[in-house]
């Protein structure tokens, strides 16, 4: 069915969704072959008719990987891309002993979720503007078992006062994409993930630019901005960085090679 629809990785796919359909790993799936239950052979194609549709594979099986962790997702939430683990490492990093993190946009609960599972001495915070988002983000923090505050809000607009120049680190994986980049996202993107998380104007940079902006009164001395964002947009991030006097500003590459990652230093 997978190979019929033009599906990439076919085979890779139909062990990860026959897994969701019966809750077996691949060996056990593979020494069950001949006494299938008929249940779950029906659970299978149904989930592999979904996938045939053009809806992502997150989206189907229910799950994504990120880092050490396994993420609920489902419609109305971006679904955590690889190269966003990086940004969780900076972010770490970055992190002092018992800090606290903001996640902006925290959409899953991707990066909040990962840095309280590594770092369970850190205060973490995140915020998302979106309800639905907000949902599979406090899900998924309930099935970890972690401590996170969930603010729903515009970027940082929601944070307790008491906070202001008190954060060691605010971290986001804003929306990047420019409208004018539309046809250039694969139709399973675009016709499922929500636009308010891949969007931002006509330059890619109107969320970056109103978060690097609103950050500066929360950071604290020393303490850092860590921004994903795409290739050709990490240099005009990195000089709006430096012009609104941030210190140590430097853009990071994926694991791809790709410049990705842009962060900078409050001045004390």
């Amino acid at each position: 069915m997978l190979r019929a629809a033009g599906i990439e990785g076919a085979r890779r796919e139909a062990f990860w969704l026959v897994e969701a359909a019966t809750g077996l790993g691949r060996s056990e799936i593979v020494s069950a072959r001949p006494t299938v239950d008929p249940q779950h052979a029906r659970r299978a194609e149904s989930l592999a008719e979904r996938r045939c549709t053009g809806e992502p594979l997150q989206y189907v099986t229910g799950v994504a990987g990120f880092r050490s962790i396994e993420l609920a997702v489902g419609p109305g939430v971006l679904i955590p891309r690889p190269e966003t683990e990086i940004v969780a490492e900076q972010a770490l990093k970055r992190l002092q002993r018992s800090g606290t993190l903001v996640d902006v946009g925290t959409g899953s609960g991707a990066i909040a979720c990962a840095i309280a599972t590594e770092r369970p001495d850190a205060r973490v915070i995140a915020t998302d503007s979106s309800v639905d988002a907000l949902r599979w983000a406090r899900e998924n923090s309930k099935r970890l078992a972690l401590k996170i505050d969930f603010i729903e809000c515009d970027l940082l607009d929601g944070l307790d006062d008491s906070l202001r120049g008190e954060i060691d680190v605010v971290v986001c994986n804003p929306p990047y994409v420019s409208e004018s980049e539309r046809d250039e996202l694969p139709p399973e993107v675009i016709e499922h993930e929500p636009h308010a998380a891949l969007f931002a104007g006509t330059d890619g940079l109107e969320v970056i630019s109103r978060l690097a902006h609103g950050a500066r009164s929360w950071i604290k001395a020393d303490g850092w901005l860590v921004l994903e964002t795409a290739g050709d947009r990490a240099v005009p991030v990195a000089d709006q960085l430096q012009r609104l006097g941030f210190d140590e500003v430097r853009i990071e590459r994926d694991l791809t090679g790709r410049e990705r990652i842009v962060e900078g230093r409050m001045r004390g």
